[in-house]
């Protein structure tokens, strides 16, 4: 008993294992252990590489009731685990006044960073305020000035356009004047013609006719001069007619067309087995035709700003703020 008291527990497992005529070979056979983990087992090596506390603990165990040794052997040995005391000393109580102090500091300076943003805000917005007042104010003092400059300019062509209309009211006086008095000097030499003989009278009233006689081409040459208003007119009416009466020869050579007339309008027109002809917005003054179609199919967004000719022959629109389907021709 005084032997195995002394030996360690390596040494009494190799004493246990070659008692029983057993080799490092059938041990590992019989209980499942590593022969290099025996042989460490067997040289009081307890703690293994790469192998836990535990596990090692557990190898010691089954190898000591495998040999039939007594199980107290199993906690004589420190296989690597860390032993925690029972007692812990508390440690030392960390200063709460300072980390109070500290936390104040740090909420006071964020208050002032707080308010120093808010005041520096509050001083843009009112530098902003008092700028966009100047400009109002700037452009109030403008605007007036431009409504007497303009008020004052149109005084001044009003006072230049009344001396315009006096000179040519002197000047038409001026005209009549003239045309009047030729008349009359011929009134007064016959008048002073039959004061010296008496057989003068007749002549006398000849020329009188013939002296009222150019007071027409006056009247004449008045109308004339109102004229050429109208005749300048004329023209472009007679253009106009002759424009209007051509669109309808260009209509009848193409079995339909149509014609933008307002701003914009989008347009679908499709034929015969829903073939798609023209589908896209179309702009003011554009225009379409087609030709060889057995039937339309039309789709008008804005009817109001589109005129449709099938077969030279206008095809009425119903303008109510919809888009406007149909069919050409139109079924009777």
């Amino acid at each position: 008993m005084i032997e195995t008291t002394t030996l360690s527990l390596g040494q009494q497992l190799k004493h246990a294992r070659e008692a029983l005529n057993l080799t490092i070979d059938d041990v590992a056979q019989k209980t499942n252990l590593k022969k290099n983990h025996i042989e460490s087992l067997e040289n009081d090596i307890f703690i293994l590489q790469n192998v836990p506390p535990a596990f090692v603990r557990g190898y010691v165990r089954n190898y000591v009731r495998f040999l039939r040794l007594p199980e107290e052997l199993i906690g004589s040995v420190n296989y690597g685990e860390v032993t925690i005391p029972k007692e812990v000393k508390k440690a030392a109580p960390i200063p709460v006044k300072n980390q109070k102090s500290q936390t104040r500091w740090v909420k006071g300076l964020t208050w002032l960073i707080l308010l120093g943003a808010v005041g520096m805000t509050l001083a843009w917005w009112w530098q902003e305020h008092q700028k966009d007042q100047a400009s109002r104010e700037q452009l109030i003092v403008n605007t007036s000035e431009n409504n007497v400059a303009t008020t004052t300019s149109s005084e001044n062509s009003g006072a230049l356009t009344l001396p315009a209309t006096t000179s040519a009211s002197t000047t038409d006086t001026a005209t009549t004047a003239s045309v009047v008095a030729e008349p009359t000097t011929t009134n007064v030499e016959a008048a002073s013609t039959p004061a010296q003989t008496s057989s003068a009278t007749e002549p006398v009233k000849t020329e009188e006719v013939k002296v009222e006689v150019p007071a027409t081409p006056t009247a004449e040459t008045a109308t004339q001069a109102e004229q050429p208003v109208n005749v300048l007119q004329q023209p472009t009416t007679t253009e106009t007619t002759e424009v209007a009466a051509e669109q309808p020869q260009a209509t009848i050579n193409e079995e339909l067309r149509i014609e933008i007339t307002g701003a914009e309008s989008w347009i679908t027109v499709r034929g015969a087995k829903n073939k798609r002809l023209a589908e896209k917005l179309y702009k003011s003054g554009e225009v379409l035709s087609f030709n060889d179609n057995e039937q339309y199919r039309l789709t008008v967004g804005a009817p109001a700003n589109v005129k449709i000719y099938y077969k030279g022959q206008v095809v009425p629109l119903k303008v109510d703020g919809r888009v406007a389907r149909f069919k050409l021709p139109l079924a009777n």
